[in-house]
């Protein structure tokens, strides 16, 4: 009952409130109060919302500043991750561009058997030199190796998918018959560095800068070319003596190889 009462007051004294307020703006209307209550108001008001905006402009200038320096963060981003991705199919179409020009040169002017010649990719690791084709492939142990049409060495060993070249550098069991432009006549062997010609006569004039190539014999084609001679000093008492073939490339740099 106590609370009804302190309801109908409350009613009452909004309603009284509003009746004066009411009351108040008709009088300063009818006087010409109003206007000047107004622009008195209005001066007061203004001056107040104004440093009110300068106050949150300068309170989102940071925010703004927030915002751009992560739009740009994660632009930087998207522009670092392209730039792999592009630096990535740069070195791929590099490495394709170099093996299309080694099949280039491996198929122009050149008398090739397609179907008995393996194009392949050498396979450098630390334990031996390789490449990866194999007896699924149709490679057998002492086909040729060859580089533009130079013997680099023969297949050693034959797995499904790899197999280990034997290198001219390397000692081998299975010589190599070779002669110079001249008709020098020599075995190709190797001593782990260089390739070598030896058992050379000792009364055959060599001629530094010749060209050496296979004689021909089972699985080393005739004519094969080998490399470049390079004549050195020997003991002249001995009855044959050596020189060094030089070749213009290593197995270890090139992009492609044949396998015949």
């Amino acid at each position: 009952m106590k609370s009804q009462s302190l309801s109908n007051k409350k009613n009452l004294f909004e309603l009284i409130s509003l009746i004066i307020l009411v009351f108040m703006f008709s009088l300063f209307e009818y006087v010409g109060w109003f206007e000047s209550l107004k622009n008195y108001v209005e001066k007061l008001v203004i001056p107040i919302y104004q440093v009110e905006i300068s106050i949150l402009q300068k309170a989102k200038t940071p925010y703004n500043f927030i915002l751009f320096s992560l739009s740009k963060f994660k632009y930087m981003k998207q522009i670092e991750t392209r730039y792999v991705l592009a630096l990535s199919e740069l070195s791929e179409l590099d490495k394709l561009r170099e093996e299309n020009n080694e099949l280039r040169k491996l198929v122009e002017n050149r008398d090739i058997l397609i179907e008995k010649t393996i194009i392949t990719a050498p396979i450098v690791s630390l334990a031996y030199p390789a490449v990866g084709v194999g007896s699924v492939h149709g490679v057998e142990i002492n086909n040729m190796v060859l580089f533009n049409g130079m013997l680099i060495g023969t297949i050693g060993e034959v797995d499904n998918y790899q197999s280990k070249v034997l290198l001219l550098s390397k000692s081998r069991k299975n010589k190599v018959l070779a002669k110079t432009e001249s008709g020098v006549e020599g075995v190709v062997d190797g001593d782990g560095k260089n390739i070598l010609m030896t058992q050379i006569p000792n009364n055959a004039e060599l001629v530094d800068g010749e060209r050496v190539v296979a004689i021909g014999q089972e699985g080393i084609a005739r004519n094969t070319f080998i490399g470049i001679l390079k004549v050195i000093e020997n003991n002249p008492s001995s009855p044959t003596k050596t020189a060094i073939i030089k070749q213009n490339v290593s197995f270890y740099d090139v992009v492609l190889l044949e396998v015949k």
